[in-house]
């Protein structure tokens, strides 16, 4: 390279030379130069300012903003319209929407709309299903018909009557056997219907109860009203609807409880939204589920019409969620979490590293902002470690340890103390970072073992944090065997190839790690973190899990 036409603007300083030798001189700068070096500065500032503005349009939270031309179809019971009909005009103000009720009737009415709907592929059928009966939505998401779930509030039936009417009758049970008093209650089709005959069953009036009602209502609004106007002296409905009556309703045209239909209160609506699995708009309809379920915006509606509310997950327009999991877990529900942030509209941070460093990174906190929202341990003993930060675990699955070694070596290494061989390369994790080297510490340090741990902390060719390492390191040829997770060798199939799996003794109890769920006390988001784990519990994440050589236990 030749250097030696090239000008200096500094011509008092030595011309400096290359590192191999050739002298080079500085381009002199001219004012047409500048004027182009400038330009350039100023068009990487523009193009920067353009990608930055790309950046903000086209985030996960801007994808997901609602216009007023966003809609879904919202299938309600009658007497849960008037609370909900007023949450949905404050959501459409907040949130910038054009939503409204599309369809009430009777809570068994509208779920057999939304089967019939399902089973036969109608387009733009019912996709947000707010029930009275629960017992229905749980039906519904068993048969596939819908997704999620989310309850809402409860409310008791009662036996009503007209504002200072007398009766005979002081119970359900006397109401029922009387002849004379004109009483009316709901089909089986409404959720109250199924309810008193549920009651009536029970205590063993059915009999009398059907024979001597006037008639079956078709839900509890049109049950209501035939009560106010005087066409039946007494009514089976909710407490709530007599609440909702009276609101409006002028003096005559008021109700009041006469007794509680069960008299143990054992028997109770428990009102809740269901999200049908082939609606085409999801994120929506469990933006709005979380906004009616939030305590700062359904709990005083719903309680100024007599319901008592089940308070849900505070109000984020876009919930932050934080999700520590021990690095086990990623080839097997990282797509999976992904998902479910996508379909609820939230940002789901999940973190997935040895169970040591998420612990150390929980005890390193000085309050609860470093605790996750949930935490899926590698095994227990680490989630002992936090305990007091989290609700009652659920142990999920088991994954066993096991010794992989090279093609090579398979003769070489059939049982753990071969793993001490003088020229062999060994990996193991190490027992500060990781639940896999703090089990294999515990496994070899068993008196059968002697001092084979000490031996292998000694000759160790490499300590990790996790186990995917030390099966990568094998497959690559720098390590001759190793100590990892059954499934952290199936999740890799290149490897798995070239590998050779030599198991523990089975009754080593201490090679097989057990794998705990568990939300944190503090979340904001309890019901959000069990539809995450209710999407991790179902059977294609499963057979995920079995793919990956770990035992489902909770099925």
């Amino acid at each position: 390279m030749d250097f030696s036409n090239i000008t200096t603007p500094y011509p008092h300083l030595p011309r400096p030379t290359c590192r191999f030798g050739l002298s080079y001189r500085v381009v002199r700068a001219r004012n047409g130069e500048v004027s182009r070096l400038l330009a350039g500065m100023l068009g990487s500032i523009v193009l920067l300012g353009f990608l930055f503005y790309l950046t903000l349009k086209l985030r996960p939270e801007a994808a997901r903003d609602t216009n007023e031309d966003a809609t879904i179809n919202i299938y309600c019971a009658a007497g849960i319209a008037k609370p909900v009909e007023d949450l949905i005009e404050a959501f459409n103000s907040e949130c910038g929407t054009n939503l409204k009720i599309t369809r009430t009737g009777g809570s068994g009415e509208l779920a057999g709309q939304i089967k019939t709907e399902f089973e036969t592929g109608v387009k733009n059928g019912g996709e947000l299903y707010i029930t009275a009966d629960q017992y229905l939505l749980e039906k519904a998401r068993a048969e596939g018909i819908v997704a999620e779930q989310i309850p809402l509030a409860q409310q008791r039936p009662v036996v009503a009557i007209r504002e200072g009417h007398t009766l005979e009758a002081t119970d359900l049970e006397s109401l029922a056997k009387s002849t004379t008093i004109k009483f009316g209650i709901s089909s089986q089709r409404a959720a109250v219907g199924k309810m008193v005959r549920k009651i009536a069953k029970r205590d063993g009036f059915l009999s009398e109860l059907e024979a001597n009602k006037v008639s079956d209502f078709e839900n509890v609004m049109t049950l209501a009203q035939a009560l106010t106007t005087r066409s039946i002296d007494a009514a089976v409905i909710w407490d709530t609807t007599v609440a909702q009556i009276n609101r409006n309703a002028k003096t005559g045209e008021k109700l009041e409880i006469l007794c509680q239909a069960d008299p143990s209160d054992q028997i109770r609506s428990n009102i809740a939204m269901g999200v049908v699995s082939t609606s085409p708009n999801p994120t929506l309809c469990l933006k709005l589920a979380r906004f009616l379920s939030a305590p700062e915006k359904g709990k005083a509606v719903f309680e100024s019409f007599g319901f008592t509310f089940l308070s849900g997950d505070a109000w984020r327009e876009i919930p932050e969620i934080h999700l520590y999991c021990g690095s086990m877990f990623t080839p097997v529900i990282e797509e999976t979490v992904r998902e479910f942030g996508l379909r609820e509209g939230i940002n789901l941070y999940p973190k997935w590293e040895g169970c040591g460093k998420l612990v150390a990174r929980m005890k390193a906190g000085k309050d609860t902002s470093s605790i996750p929202d949930a935490y899926f341990a590698c095994d227990e003993m680490f989630l002992e470690q936090v305990q007091e930060h989290f609700r009652q675990p659920v142990v999920v699955t088991n994954n066993e340890i096991v010794m992989v070694v090279t093609e090579s070596n398979k003769q070489t290494v059939t049982k753990p103390q071969d793993l001490a061989k003088p020229d062999l390369k060994v990996g193991i994790c190490d027992p500060e970072q990781s639940a896999l080297g703090a089990l294999t510490q515990i496994l070899l340090k068993q008196p059968r073992y002697g001092d084979l741990y000490i031996q292998l902390q000694t000759k160790a060719a490499v300590v990790v944090d996790v186990g995917p390492t030390l099966v990568s390191q094998l497959e690559a040829g720098g390590l001759d065997a190793a100590i990892v997770y059954r499934s952290n060798l199936l999740a890799n199939k290149k490897a798995l190839e070239k590998l050779h799996l030599v198991e523990f003794d089975q009754r080593e109890r201490s090679a097989v790690a057990r794998q705990p769920w568990a939300v944190s006390r503090s979340t904001e988001f309890p019901l959000l973190m069990e539809r995450l784990f209710d999407r991790i519990r179902q059977k294609q994440v499963s057979d995920r899990f079995r793919e990956f050589g770990f035992k489902v236990l909770q099925d």
